[in-house]
């Protein structure tokens, strides 16, 4: 794993251990000033970084855990982290448990710190036909 990877997945793990124990000061760290969120029930709205703190109060997670961690960096300063998500979830009466698949956009801020900037979810694609044709392809 390489020093940008183990750098990104760490702050992102702090990330989600925050939403777990509602530290709020990390929560506020984690996050760069336009912050939204993406998903895939509601691809045309964004829910931005006020919201989603504020949200943190109602969503209450309590066990995540990623798997199949994969980062790429974009640019000098800018990561991408994708991976599943595995959570213990409620909002409210409704279960948001179950796994979800991430993508991250990471950005190297002024003051040093990696913060995320964009989160993309959705549920994952089942194992099939599909992914069992991808898996199958080889360079030419």
């Amino acid at each position: 794993m390489s020093d940008l990877a183990a750098i990104i997945e760490a702050r992102s793990t702090a990330w989600m251990a925050a939403w777990v124990g509602q530290d709020r000061a990390v929560l506020e760290d984690s996050l760069a000033p336009d912050f939204a969120l993406i998903v895939s029930a509601m691809p045309e709205r964004r829910m931005e970084r006020a919201l989603w703190l504020a949200t943190c109060d109602r969503y209450v997670c309590s066990r995540f855990a990623y798997r199949g961690v994969q980062v790429r960096e974009l640019a000098p300063g800018l990561a991408v982290m994708s991976a599943i998500g595995d959570q213990q979830a409620r909002m409210g009466d409704v279960d948001r448990s179950g796994a979800f698949f991430l993508t991250d956009v990471w950005r190297l801020e002024p003051d040093g710190a990696w913060r995320v900037c964009a989160r993309y979810s959705a549920h994952p694609e089942p194992a099939g036909a599909s992914s069992d044709g991808l898996a199958g392809l080889r360079p030419r």
